[in-house]
């Protein structure tokens, strides 16, 4: 076994060699870490575990922010490569959760080669298309350093709908609606242009005071419950969280479709909405907002790269380590 480590760990040298590169002490040490503790995979939910109360898993986030900060600017191919792969997992579970049907390998031929699945209507693909184009509009925006505001909404709004509901797409609804499989009910047409004037007014007075974790949250949350349009609601509240949290230098944050975290993320926003009671959701997204944070930084840590990228990242690593053998 000694034997084995030793070779995995000639491998950095080699690596530099034959690369022509210097690799950092500090991120040298770090992949020797990896490789001799983590089974030459990391985990940093060694560093990060699980926790029940929701300022805790906020500063958890902190620090994980931090030390994505710790590798900025982030760029090169093989961020562009993984963002691509990250939008592509968000537009196949964000339209899964709302019904669609294609699979995530078929999402990734929809978007990347531009084919039509047999058997899948043509609603689903627009629904893939659109939510991908969507998401770039958010990017676009954030980008640009526009701010939020109700003709951003309408516009992702628009671009959702866009090919599969003209008539709705980008505006309010003017009929009462219900939700499939769910308590809470709608407020009337009548009340919607009210409501969405106090949802753009909470987000002015909140914008600079609250966690952006938590606005985000909030403005998922009251969007989805004033449930302003026909339809698209879901993706829509989806974008705009992921709208701000970008503008505050988090990472795409995807919601899972698979059964269990489909059903927290239903049940936790019913409780929000017909138990007034948000600590559930607030939890769950920040939760979420941690995960995509760790599945970033796990893999954006071990590439390449020669700089001096991530110092307070792979610091923290080793001191966790240092701590973790006097113990």
């Amino acid at each position: 076994m000694i034997k084995n480590i030793d070779k995995r760990l000639n491998s950095i040298d080699t690596f530099e060699k034959k690369e022509n590169i210097k690799i950092p002490d500090t991120k040298k040490k770090f992949l020797q870490l990896i490789i001799t503790e983590m089974n030459n995979k990391l985990n940093l939910l060694n560093l990060f575990p699980n926790e029940e109360k929701l300022e805790i898993i906020l500063e958890q986030v902190n620090d994980l922010k931090k030390s994505l900060d710790s590798f900025r600017p982030l760029e090169g191919v093989h961020i562009d490569k993984l963002n691509d792969y990250f939008d592509e997992v968000y537009t196949y579970d964000s339209t899964t959760i709302e019904g669609n049907t294609l699979t995530l390998q078929e999402t990734a031929l929809v978007l990347n080669k531009g084919v039509t699945i047999g058997g899948k209507s043509l609603r689903e693909h627009f629904e893939i298309i659109n939510h991908k184009e969507a998401l770039d509009h958010i990017k676009e925006i954030v980008k640009n350093n526009e701010p939020f505001n109700k003709m951003i909404l309408l516009d992702i709004h628009h671009l959702i709908l866009k090919n599969i509901d003209v008539n709705s797409a980008g505006k309010y609804r003017n009929i009462d609606v219900m939700i499939s499989g769910s308590q809470h009910k709608p407020p009337t047409y009548l009340q919607v242009q009210n409501l969405m004037d106090e949802y753009f007014n909470f987000y002015e007075e909140n914008k600079d005071k609250l966690n952006p974790v938590i606005l985000a949250t909030e403005m998922h949350e009251r969007l989805v419950t004033i449930h302003p349009f026909t339809d698209g609601n879901g993706r829509t509240s989806r974008l705009i969280m992921n709208l701000i949290l970008l503008q505050h230098g988090f990472p795409v944050t995807n919601i899972s479709s698979q059964n269990n975290s489909r059903e927290d993320y239903y049940n936790c926003l019913e409780t929000a909405q017909t138990k007034d009671d948000k600590s559930l959701f607030h939890k769950f997204i920040a939760n979420n907002v941690k995960e995509a944070l760790i599945k970033y930084l796990e893999i954006i840590s071990v590439n390449g790269d020669e700089t001096t990228k991530g110092e307070y990242f792979y610091t923290k690593c080793l001191e966790y380590s240092n701590n973790k053998d006097k113990k």
